[in-house]
């Protein structure tokens, strides 16, 4: 197949799954300009059209397309490439045909979805993730279509998740083994478990807002942690014992460890209507280190927060997870971040997580005049970074001046230069 057919033939499928809405296929026909497909034709040198109209012309005389052209004489100027044939478009392409491939997976989902409500009947133990795996499959065994197959998720695709989600069907399996070893286990390949979340975080996500789904973070091989640092109580879920950090060490918590955190307390009480509590989002380590160690002289200089939680820059989900227990531990929220578009950016995402103003720390003009001396030139793509800015996170009080502050200057003051004391 040459070149110019396999766009051509890709152009119009892309166009069939941007058009399809159900599962069922109601379309008669389909229909492209043909500068939508060759946008660069009238400036293309003479052999490059010559391959573009005769892979054109070899597909209608395929039956795969019908052309249209400008004019009167044939060849003059195409106008339109349709397509009528939906089967011989995909059979052109080699590809199966989209109906066939959703019909065939609803089908295969239907049966595996008999097979494990037979088998939730007589599960004992814990049956929540069961039961989402089940309400998962009776979901798209009915509304698995069109848009799912142009989005990779064909036939092969959905049978290799729904292996994984029969192994889920008991949480109890995934203890103690990794994915790449889970992978073996499964599709006798090291590496297959872990190209599954690129087709379906997405698809995971979308189908949230309409049923429960199962877990499948452990698929990424990522395991998001923090820091956290102050005189603080952990209290633990369904747990007698709570953790004290009474000299206000620096310690790790991954995520697995935060989201069986029920609250945190500062260690000087915890009373229906405890004085404010603080707590201090720091944006770089080197700064968290600086801060959020415990005192060691009885003369230095006390910052008056409660605790200290390192960001990491853009917030992984232990950090997430931990903010959310903070604030719903009626923790009041400060966060100190380089004077600069990611730094302000990070701010306004953190604000997008918690049902609370979070007040930012040194981060005003007067701060940034003080270090301006030791600033750094911000490229132009950095600038233009500001775009994203919404106008809610330029109101917090003093951020709106700073932006304007660091466009017209064109510099940025990184966090680690910046004396909190």
């Amino acid at each position: 197949m040459t070149n110019w057919k396999k766009k051509i033939l890709n152009a119009l499928i892309s166009h069939y799954f941007t058009s399809a809405c159900d599962a069922e296929e109601t379309r008669s026909f389909l229909r492209l300009r043909s500068a939508k497909v060759f946008p660069e034709f009238e400036a293309a040198s003479v052999e490059d059209k010559e391959a573009y109209l005769e892979a054109a012309q070899s597909l209608e005389r395929r039956k795969a397309v019908k052309l249209s052209w400008e004019g009167q004489a044939e060849g003059v100027l195409l106008k339109t490439i349709s397509c009528e044939n939906f089967e011989k478009l995909f059979r052109e392409a080699g590809r199966p045909f989209p109906r066939t491939e959703a019909e065939k997976t609803r089908a295969m989902l239907a049966a595996k979805l008999q097979v494990l409500k037979e088998a939730l009947a007589g599960l004992e133990g814990d049956r929540e993730q069961a039961q989402k795996v089940v309400t998962l499959l009776e979901f798209l065994s009915g509304h698995f279509g069109l848009r799912e197959i142009g989005q990779g998720l064909n036939y092969k695709v959905m049978a290799d998740l729904v292996l994984l989600l029969e192994f889920h069907f008991k949480p109890s399996q995934l203890e103690k083994i990794t994915p790449r070893a889970l992978s073996i286990l499964l599709y006798q390949d090291s590496k297959h478990l872990e190209a599954l979340p690129a087709f379906c975080n997405q698809f995971f996500l979308r189908l949230q807002k309409n049923i429960p789904v199962p877990d499948i973070a452990f698929m990424l091989r990522s395991y998001p942690e923090t820091l956290i640092s102050g005189k603080i109580v952990v209290r633990y879920k369904n747990a007698q014992r709570s953790l004290s950090n009474a000299n206000g060490h620096i310690f790790g918590l991954p995520l697995e460890t935060v989201q069986r955190i029920s609250a945190i307390k500062p260690l000087r009480g915890w009373s229906l209507r405890p004085p404010e509590r603080t707590a201090l989002i720091i944006e770089n380590k080197e700064t968290f280190y600086a801060l959020g160690s415990p005192q060691r002289h009885k003369a230095a200089v006390r910052l008056g927060y409660d605790c200290f939680l390192y960001a990491g820059g853009y917030p992984n989900r232990a950090v997430v997870a931990l903010l959310k227990i903070l604030a719903a531990s009626n923790f009041a929220l400060y966060y100190a971040g380089d004077m600069d578009p990611d730094g302000i950016l990070i701010l306004q995402h953190l604000c997008d997580f918690v049902d609370k103003p979070i007040t930012p720390v040194k981060m005003d003009v007067d701060t940034f005049e003080r270090y301006r001396p030791w600033a750094r030139t911000l490229s132009k793509g950095m600038i233009a970074q500001m775009e994203r800015l919404r106008e809610d996170t330029k109101a917090i009080p003093g951020i709106g001046e700073l932006v304007r502050h660091i466009e017209d200057t064109g510099l940025g003051v990184e966090q680690e230069i910046v004396d909190y004391r």
